[in-house]
């Protein structure tokens, strides 16, 4: 009986897998160059401190404000981009949208529910500015 039900889940991974695109893993990408403004902004707040003579980093109370500012600048901004990105493709997924490529549906799917690729790229292009919306600032406060 066991080895049914493995049987029965393998197929089902096999048919999930087989209807998926490489269009999908587009947002992985998105949220990687995310990931990489964080990186960013913690290296430049890094190498801005500086050591005292008796090995205690010195800065400022403004400096270390306007490092707290940078950091959540672009935290927030990449958290609100990465939410935005994950609430357009669930509102994809539940109305069943499909990519067409050169604007042509086949003939068992639906033509009303029918999806351009550069459309979904452009989106998720826009969500993805939020974020660089964020470094920038924070780029600002760090120089």
């Amino acid at each position: 009986m066991m080895h049914l039900h493995c049987s029965v889940q393998l197929m089902y991974l096999y048919m999930v897998i087989s209807t998926l695109h490489n269009n999908i893993f587009i947002h992985l990408l998105f949220r990687g160059v995310l990931a990489v403004y964080g990186i960013i902004i913690g290296y430049m707040l890094g190498r801005k401190l500086d050591y005292a003579d008796d090995k205690v980093y010195a800065i400022s109370q403004i400096d270390g404000y306007k490092n707290l500012c940078a950091g959540l600048s672009v935290g927030l901004a990449c958290v609100a981009s990465g939410y935005g990105m994950g609430n357009y493709l669930s509102q994809l997924n539940k109305s069943e949208y499909y990519f067409v490529r050169k604007g042509k549906a086949d003939a068992t799917e639906n033509a009303s529910k029918k999806m351009d690729f550069v459309t979904f790229v452009l989106c998720l292009i826009y969500l993805e500015a939020i974020g660089l919306y964020g470094l920038i600032v924070a780029l600002f406060l760090v120089g």
